[in-house]
């Protein structure tokens, strides 16, 4: 399946090193620039995002745009690309719900970080739950405070899958896939996986589709 990457930086000379490096990036097919914030979340409302990146050059300029992608488009895994030297500006993202940070003294890594996110959220992912007509009611999302990953993993748990197998498919370590599903649990009121996934309906987290 062909991806996309959004690229937005408020500089436009880093702009353009992005765009180059991570057109470098293997899975990825395209690479966008984004004007300016309006134009990004354009992009990505409209579905034409299959992962973003946001360039940042210090702490506090990159949680508003970072909270407006994760509005608009929850589904949709975020990464910053800032500073290795501010530290402030990588737990700002990282506190924003974005799903890496990407050093810019490390150009290769930035690469195959993308393309590993890239490759965890294509192909067989776990952006749905299992059944024709279910979705995942996103206020009801916001409300629990459940996050991105924690939804995957119950929608990963709906369907039976063993904390390993969801880890494959999130590139993820089982114990990592063991804390989300701890912290969804302790959300959700819930003890065990099928009490989980039981809640998740009772409280709306999962529902037909109209």
């Amino acid at each position: 399946m062909p991806s996309t990457c959004v690229v937005h930086d408020d500089r436009e000379q880093t702009r353009r090193r992005l765009e180059l490096l991570l057109t470098a990036a293997v899975g990825i097919d395209g690479v966008v620039v984004a004007r300016d914030p309006a134009d990004l979340l354009t992009r990505v409302a409209s579905g034409g995002a299959d992962v973003v990146v946001l360039g940042v050059a210090r702490a506090g300029t990159v949680a508003p745009v970072l909270a407006d992608v994760r509005s608009a488009a929850p589904e949709v895994p975020v990464l910053v690309a800032g500073p290795s030297d501010d530290p402030t500006a990588v737990a700002e993202a990282l506190a924003g719900g974005a799903v890496a940070y990407l050093r810019w003294d490390a150009p290769r890594a930035m690469t195959r970080t993308v393309a590993a996110v890239v490759d965890a959220w294509s192909g067989e992912d776990l952006l749905t739950p299992a059944g024709d007509g279910v979705v995942v009611d996103l206020p009801v999302q916001r409300g629990l405070d459940l996050s991105v990953r924690e939804v995957q993993v119950l929608i990963g748990v709906s369907r039976g899958l063993t904390n390993a197998d969801i880890g494959r498919r999130l590139y993820l370590s089982a114990a990592t896939v063991k804390s989300h599903a701890a912290r969804l649990f302790r959300k959700l009121g819930a003890t065990d996986r099928a009490e989980a996934v039981g809640r998740a309906w009772a409280l709306g987290v999962f529902r037909r589709g109209s």
